[in-house]
C-alpha cells in the first residue's frame, strides 16, 4: 500500500467520514474504491446532438468540406 496526502475542505472531510461510516468502511477504502472506479483509459465522448444541431447535422457531406476553399464558397452563396 502506498500513502497518498490531499489537500480537502475540512467540512468535505467530516461529511465523507461521516458517509464512510455509515457503510461501515474507512475513508481510504472509501477513496481507494472510488479511484478504481474511474476508466482506466480516459475516453472522450462527444455529447449526442440534439435540438436544432441534431437537425442540421449531416446538411454538408464530407466530401464538400474538404477543401477550406469550397467550404468558404458555400458559407459564401449560403448567407449573400
Amino acid at each position: 500500500m502506498n500513502k497518498l496526502t490531499l489537500t480537502v475542505d475540512p467540512e468535505v472531510v467530516r461529511q465523507a467520514k461521516a458517509y464512510a461510516a455509515k457503510r461501515q468502511q474507512s475513508l481510504s477504502k472509501l477513496v481507494e474504491n472510488y479511484l478504481k472506479s474511474l476508466p482506466r483509459t480516459e475516453t472522450v465522448q462527444a455529447p449526442p446532438l440534439t435540438g436544432i444541431v441534431a437537425e442540421l447535422a449531416g446538411m454538408i457531406s464530407e466530401k464538400e468540406l474538404k477543401d477550406a476553399e469550397d467550404y468558404s464558397d458555400f458559407l459564401q452563396d449560403k448567407y449573400q
